[in-house]
């Protein structure tokens, strides 16, 4: 019995100790980048627009992993009633992703 402890334990410190290397060599590896670029996402949107929060996730988890975009626009091309809320959601939920209308791109890219 005493045995199978100690190989369990012994599984189990060389399971920590490989994921504790695998971080650190993944830090060293591939280090994040600081800050973000000055670039801006748009996002044009009409009707239900199905993918649009698969889309945003996806461009905020760029920006989190690799430093992507300075800020997400959902370009309101016409959304359902639905789409909307979505977007008012994402809106909200973090505040580098705008919704903003065709004639309105202009002045936020400025």
């Amino acid at each position: 019995m005493e045995l199978l402890q100690d190989g369990v334990i012994a599984a189990l410190s060389a399971i920590g100790l490989t994921a504790v290397i695998w971080v650190i060599a993944g830090a060293i590896l591939y280090p994040r980048r600081r800050g973000t670029m000055e670039t801006v996402a748009v996002i044009p949107a009409c009707g239900a627009a199905e993918n649009l929060e698969h889309t945003v996730r996806a461009l905020l988890r760029s920006r989190y992993e690799e430093g992507g975009f300075a800020r997400i626009v959902i370009l309101d091309c016409g959304l359902d009633g639905e789409a909307q809320r979505v977007a008012e959601v994402l809106c909200r939920g973090d505040y580098d992703v705008i919704t903003c209308r065709k004639e309105e791109l202009l002045q936020i890219l400025e």
